[in-house]
This record gives structure tokens, C-alpha cells and sequence, in this order.
């Protein structure tokens, strides 16, 4: 028999429906642990890395330029903006 392995993370409020939906498409499911929630964001592997040579520019002209970039507060004036740039 050729079967596929899922694993999955689902939220506690969200797994009697998932369980409901598994058992009447006959998946069969395997608990392997409950996590709480501080347990779950200790345990999240975050990769690290150094930036190359062209994102570090990047990273040093936005910095220097700051002062002379436009900031919003406001999702729809941003992209109000944006909209007017592209006509």
C-alpha cells in the first residue's frame, strides 16, 4: 500500500473539526504530542545568517537615507500612493 506521512500543527480550538473531517475521509491519525503555547514558540527554529555583500548596501543606504524616505501610518494612503505612482 502506498501511503503519504503529514505532519501537522493544529491549533487546539481547531482540532475536533480537523479530527471530524479525517474520520470521514478515512484518514488515519496519530497524535505524536500536544505542545503548549510557550512550549511551541521556544521550540521554532529560526535560521541565521549573514547577509551578502549587496543586501548589506541595501541595508546601509536605507539606514543613511532615512530621513528622506515617506512613512506611513496608514495602510490606504500607502497604497493610495502607490496607485497615483503607477498612473
Amino acid at each position: 500500500m502506498n501511503a503519504t506521512i503529514i505532519q501537522a500543527t493544529i491549533n487546539n480550538a481547531d482540532f475536533p473539526i480537523i479530527q471530524h473531517l479525517f474520520e470521514r475521509l478515512k484518514i488515519k491519525t496519530t497524535i505524536l504530542e500536544t505542545v503548549t503555547v510557550d512550549d511551541k514558540k521556544k521550540s521554532i527554529p529560526v535560521e541565521k545568517s549573514i547577509p551578502n555583500e549587496e543586501t548589506h548596501k541595501a541595508f546601509m543606504e536605507m539606514r543613511e537615507n532615512r530621513h528622506s524616505m515617506k512613512g506611513y501610518t496608514d495602510v490606504n494612503l500607502m497604497i493610495k500612493d502607490i496607485l497615483e505612482e503607477d498612473e
